[in-house]
């Protein structure tokens, strides 16, 4: 299923529950209900054929994948954002219309007044989304249509003046704020992480911990998100983790050069967007390891992984602006490369990614890795209780207490689990 598509059902189902629950609810309120009209309105004639006009609105809305291609989950979103804004009007305010409207024989009416339900009136959605076509769509045709639109909602006796102007007004402010590039970047952030977070409830942790702070601070960690969305796209894509039709390597010079990649390097320094890019080199040389079935030695593999782990930390102590650097922390950048290399261990074998060293036996390899890890979590406790810097000091050691929790849970299976080597992938003759 396309993007498109996802982000057109999000929106009926969004529509679909706001819009009929709060009609339904305001149903249950005692009447009579108020209306917010004018006493000239009251000469305003009914039009029943007018219905013809109000109900393009919904071949016109499914133009949007055709119209508007990439942009159609941004307009998705925006058509959605004013579904629950106005539900939130048309619960707080209930209101009918103060007109009494004769039988109408007009099947077009008919068919509009059904599908508009009783109320609902303030402000007028279908005035909202009218407005919002033609403001995504650019071309002044569509102003003149969605000016039609809402002159349909009065000649109907369907909207009163100030719910037609409220309309006009939800949708321009949502579509002012949607078509924003950061209102883009920041959507984006949020569908990768909940992307991650399906795959691992890691990442569901990872993204607690960065949006909690972010709902105080949400400019100051404006680098993390970016960044931390950017460089997992990159790893998943490198990794496999994310299935692309076309070779990685192509996909994430796309992803290099996307608005999500611009919008980090304008919140980084020059150096921190060098280090960052050295980072996605070591992550597509990953890469050429599995096109080419290589198998590195232990010295490689070693000096492979304290350089990628010293960018990745330097990284993430930029964007929470700490002043530490990773050459503070040798034995927790060791930490961190064995607790990645073992937790997808055999996963990585399975994608053809080799992490275990030439010619190693994996039973003594495993056992003697373990034993190191474990000096260097010790090591690393005191690193960062050496700090000067307090906020790196809470920053790393999350990250410490995280790899000891998990040197804790494997130390007991790890050496049992590699001596007995099940998954062939692990054999080595």
């Amino acid at each position: 299923m396309t993007a498109n598509v996802r982000a057109c059902l999000w929106f009926v189902a969004i529509f679909a529950v706001c819009y009929g629950g709060a009609s339904w609810w305001t149903s249950t309120l005692p009447g009579p209900l108020p209306s917010w009209d004018f006493a000239f309105e009251q000469r305003v004639p009914f039009v029943p054929w007018a219905a013809l006009v109000y109900l393009t609105i919904t071949p016109v809305l499914l133009l949007a994948p055709w119209v508007l291609r990439e942009r159609t989950p941004m307009f998705a979103f925006a058509l959605s954002v004013e579904t629950i804004v106005a539900t939130l009007f048309f619960v707080a305010f209930p209101q009918t219309v103060a007109w009494a409207r004769p039988p109408a024989s007009a099947w077009a009416f008919r068919l509009a007044d059904a599908m508009n339900l009783s109320y609902n009136n303030f402000p007028s959605l279908h005035v909202a989304f009218a407005v919002s076509a033609a403001w995504a769509y650019r071309r002044f045709a569509w102003w003149l249509w969605a000016a039609a639109v809402a002159l349909s909602t009065w000649f109907m006796w369907e909207h009163h003046l100030v719910d037609i102007l409220g309309g006009v007004v939800l949708a321009v402010v949502v579509m002012r704020v949607a078509e924003r590039e950061s209102t883009w970047v920041e959507l984006c952030c949020l569908a990768q992480c909940a992307r991650f977070s399906r795959r691992h409830v890691r990442y569901f942790v990872i993204f607690l911990a960065i949006y909690g702070p972010s709902l105080l601070h949400w400019r100051r960690y404006r680098a993390v998100r970016t960044g931390f969305c950017l460089a997992q796209w990159i790893d998943d894509v490198l990794d496999g983790d994310r299935p692309s039709k076309r070779e990685p390597l192509e996909v994430v010079d796309e992803l290099l050069t996307s608005r999500l990649a611009r919008a980090f390097f304008a919140e980084i320094t020059p150096a921190a967007r060098e280090e960052f890019l050295a980072l996605v080199d070591c992550m597509r040389t990953d890469r050429l390891r599995v096109l080419g079935h290589e198998t590195w030695t232990a010295e490689q593999l070693d000096a492979h992984h304290r350089r990628t782990f010293s960018l990745s930390v330097n990284l993430m102590l930029h964007t929470t602006g700490c002043t530490a650097r990773a050459e503070e922390v040798p034995a927790l950048i060791d930490a961190l490369a064995w607790c990645s290399v073992f937790r997808d261990l055999e996963e990585d074998q399975r994608k053809g990614l080799d992490n275990i060293p030439r010619g190693a036996d994996v039973a003594e390899w495993t056992r003697e890795s373990h034993a190191r890890a474990l000096v260097s979590l010790a090591h690393s406790a005191a690193e960062i209780a050496a700090l000067k810097d307090e906020r790196a000091r809470k920053v790393l050691g999350i990250f410490q207490r995280s790899i000891a929790k998990f040197a804790r849970r494997s130390g007991a299976t790890t050496a049992r689990t590699f001596s007995r080597t099940p998954d062939p992938f692990l054999r080595r003759t």
